[in-house]
This record gives structure tokens, C-alpha cells and sequence, in this order.
């Protein structure tokens, strides 16, 4: 039966990465490591308590193989041990360390430690984002090991006017998953970048509806069906939900940007007041009338740092997600649409949920400025 994986523990391994990229929000560096034994009581006491599914132990940087020898040995410990819980060890990377050891004893245990890689396009968009590593990454290797994993793709302000290009790049490498966003912390109060992001889109549009086969990008991939649902919003992600630790303080924060390597140590030590289950910790009055909550995505962390309030959302994106999520809604409307003409069987769940979409859709598109693309 497939695991399913309910619980996630963050444990931050080191504040220090080989590079330097232009939209990083860890800019409070230093040569702080991860304590193994100290690690090793707090996933012991995690992983006794069964959860009913599984947990996934996270291992986040800076760059995480920067230091290698202290992950590995904890997960080899942590595999030599029996506990209550199934649990499976992951790492968000930069790839440019992965090779000789590392790659071979990631090959051995690819079944259990899986690796995110970030990779932000091509080589000229990657390079000019993330300090010139692109010929550093073996992303075949990548793709060989954990072919169902993907990449993450993040979008600066210099490498915004070759989106689709780098989308479209690495779904011709074989990469189906493609996790695309917009870099947080990030002036995008920018006209120009705006009619760029839409002029970007709109080819991506295009491409989707050549290529219906392939996965759709997640700056395209809406839950229109979400437009639809009754009750509170839920959190856009796991903040508060899942554990993360900071390796300094060995203290539990609702993210790790609320660490104090990251946000500084006074809102840091202020973060542990927040409460997450009150709806005023995560929607602001202004958003809370949108009605594109359901489906519009922020991060608490940057909020928080940023504006000093996780609720508190950039609005200078607003104009960004509209902009996408009229291009979504064509896309959307045409795969359904294409889904219910082609005559083939279709099961009742997937039945509902197009319908579902098409009203969140149809919603959406009623709201949407006139100057936006319009889904019919």
C-alpha cells in the first residue's frame, strides 16, 4: 500500500552554500552546522509516536552537502534503527556538489533519500540566477535517479523574458515536473515585467495546447475546483502544520525562514507567538473579500519578513496572478473541454472535479480587469 506521507520535520543542517544567487533570502551566512547526536533524540522522540501515514525528514541548507558526512551519518544511523513511524529522508540542493561519493552513495539509497534539485531553466537563465553553476550540475544523474521528482524553477527579474523558453528547455530534457515561481522577496511593482510575464505565459499557453501530453507547469496548474468549496480557507502550505528545526536554537518555528538565520533573532523569537489555527494569522481583511484566495498562493515567511505579518501579502503581485490565472483558465477550459469531446470513458471523480473547475472558471474569469486574457 503507498505510504502517505503526513508529517514533515525540517531539520536546517548548515547556514552556510557554495553560491550566490540573485533572489536568495538567507543572507545571514555563517559556518553553523547541525549537531548529529542532538538530531538524533529529537527524530528518536519524532519518530516513535506513530502519525498513521509517514514522515518526511527534511534536510534544508544553505547547501546541504556542503556537509555530507554528518547527514549521512545520521541517516545511516537512522536506517540501522527500527522505529514506529516510516519515514524518508529528503534534501533541497543546488546540484553542484552531487558527484564521486556523494552521487554514488545517493545511487545506493535512492529508494530512501531523495534529492529536490534547483534548477532554474537554461543554461544562460540558470547561470545568470544562481552564480554561473549550471555546467557543475550532472542533471542526468538526476533524472536517472529520481525521475518522478522534478525541479524547482525560480523566476528572477533578469531571467523573467525567457520563461517559456526555460520551461519549455526543460521539458525537452525529460523533465515533466516543473515547480515555476516567481522569486519572493523580490520589487516586482514593475509594468514591463508584467506585460514580459504575460507575453511569457501566453507562449507557454501555446506549447500546452501543441504538447497536451505533457505536464503542465505549476504557474499554469490553478485548483480552479478550490474557487468552488465552501468554508475557511485553508493555509496555502505547511506553515505551523510541519516541524522545523533550527540548528542553532534547536528550537521548533513555523518555517525555516522564521529562523533567526534567516528573518534576524528579534522576529524570530516573536514568530513563536503567532498562532496559525486563528485565520487572522494567515488572511489579511483585504484579502479575505478576494475572490481568488482560494487559489492564490503566498509565503507567510516572506510576508512576515517583509511587511511584518505573515497575512500580509505583496500586493504589488496581485496584477502578476491575475494575469496568470486568466492564461491558466484558457488552458484549463481547453484541456477539459478537449477531455469531455474526445469520447473516451470518463470515471465519475474526474467527472465531478472538471466540472467543478469549470465553474471555479467560469467564476474567475467573471471577475477578472478587461484587460486581461479572457478563457472564452
Amino acid at each position: 500500500m503507498k505510504t502517505k506521507w503526513n508529517q514533515n520535520v525540517t531539520i536546517t543542517t548548515n547556514d552556510s552554500c557554495n553560491l550566490n544567487c540573485i533572489y536568495c533570502y538567507e543572507n545571514k551566512k555563517s559556518n553553523n552546522s547541525f549537531d548529529v547526536e542532538k538530531t538524533k533524540l529529537i527524530l528518536r522522540d519524532i519518530l516513535s509516536t506513530p502519525t498513521g501515514g509517514g514522515t518526511t525528514i527534511s534536510f534544508h541548507g544553505g547547501e546541504p552537502f556542503l556537509v555530507f558526512d554528518k547527514i549521512k551519518t545520521l541517516c545511516e544511523w537512522l536506517w540501522e534503527n527500527k522505529f514506529n513511524e516510516p519515514f524518508r529522508c529528503f534534501a533541497t540542493t543546488n546540484g553542484t556538489l552531487v558527484h564521486g561519493e556523494i552521487q554514488e552513495w545517493l545511487w545506493e539509497h535512492r529508494d530512501k533519500f531523495i534529492c529536490g534539485l534547483s534548477l532554474d531553466g537554461t543554461k544562460e537563465m540558470h547561470n545568470a540566477n544562481r552564480s554561473n553553476s549550471f555546467g557543475l550540475i550532472d542533471i542526468p544523474f538526476f533524472m536517472k535517479t529520481w525521475p518522478t521528482q522534478g525541479v524547482k524553477m525560480t523566476i528572477s527579474k533578469i531571467s523573467i523574458n525567457q520563461l517559456a523558453e526555460g520551461v519549455i528547455f526543460l521539458h525537452e530534457l525529460g523533465i515533466s515536473d516543473i515547480r515555476a515561481n516567481l522569486a519572493e522577496m523580490t520589487n516586482w511593482n514593475d509594468e514591463e515585467l508584467l506585460l514580459v510575464f504575460r507575453r511569457e505565459l501566453q507562449k507557454l499557453l501555446l506549447y500546452y495546447k501543441e504538447n497536451p501530453n505533457v505536464k503542465t507547469c505549476s504557474l499554469l496548474s490553478v485548483p480552479f475546483f478550490r474557487i468552488t468549496e465552501d468554508g475557511l480557507p485553508e493555509k496555502w502550505c505547511g506553515v505551523a502544520t510541519s516541524s522545523f528545526y533550527d540548528v542553532v536554537t534547536s528550537q521548533k518555528y513555523p518555517c525555516h525562514l522564521f529562523f533567526p538565520s534567516v528573518c534576524g533573532e528579534q522576529k524570530s523569537k516573536e514568530s513563536l507567538k503567532l498562532d496559525f489555527l486563528k485565520q487572522e494569522t494567515y488572511i489579511s481583511k483585504e484579502c479575505a473579500k478576494c475572490p481568488y484566495l482560494r487559489i492564490c498562493p503566498t509565503c507567510y515567511g516572506a510576508n512576515y519578513i517583509e511587511r511584518g505579518h505573515p497575512a500580509l501579502r505583496d500586493m504589488n503581485l496581485c496584477k502578476f496572478h491575475k494575469v496568470r490565472f486568466a492564461i491558466a483558465a484558457e488552458l484549463e477550459y481547453y484541456k477539459i473541454k478537449s477531455l469531455l469531446d474526445s469520447g473516451d470513458s470518463i470515471d465519475n471523480l474526474t467527472l465531478k472535479k472538471s466540472l467543478r473547475s469549470i465553474e471555479g472558471i467560469l467564476k474567475v474569469c467573471s471577475d477578472l480587469n478587461d484587460d486581461l486574457m479572457k478563457c472564452t
